[in-house]
């Protein structure tokens, strides 16, 4: 679990780097194992919106009912920065915000089988700061699917 801590950090670092160069496009076939999820659960109808956010930038949406991708435009270089930053923040500090409401979000590391995640309850008004930064991001995703 400690090598995958090390190589979580250098895998970010490195990730931030390469949006500032041209990088590998990723199909729904060649989605790397080492990624970032993020969506929305509702519980009343038990459906689940999950996004996954490739190093380079490039977004894809996964179906629960078709297990199908559907890969929308890039996110802008600073947000997904700002998104794994922060989700690097949330590991290194060991934050276990781990909350379901009506609406809850969601944010997960994931390497192949290995899964960290974070969700958290919108309408909590205790949210600690940085979370509410991504979250607020997270929904603008969500309503546009990226520009």
């Amino acid at each position: 679990m400690k090598a995958f801590k090390v190589n979580l950090g250098a895998f970010l670092m490195a990730s931030i780097l390469l949006f500032s160069c041209s990088s590998k496009k990723y199909t729904r076939d060649t989605i790397p194992e080492l990624r970032l999820e993020f969506g929305y659960m509702n519980q009343k109808t038990g459906g689940t919106n999950t996004y996954i956010l490739a190093e380079n930038g490039q977004l894809f949406q996964k179906s629960t009912i078709t297990n199908r991708y559907t890969e929308y435009n890039k996110v802008k270089e600073k947000d997904a920065e700002f998104i794994y930053a922060t989700v690097d923040q949330m590991k290194q500090s060991n934050n276990t915000i781990y909350t379901i409401g009506e609406e809850t979000h969601f944010v997960r590391l994931r390497k192949g089988v290995e899964l960290q995640e974070w969700k958290w309850d919108t309408r909590d008004p205790n949210l600690p700061e940085d979370i509410k930064k991504l979250d607020e991001l997270l929904v603008r995703i969500f309503e546009k699917k990226i520009d």
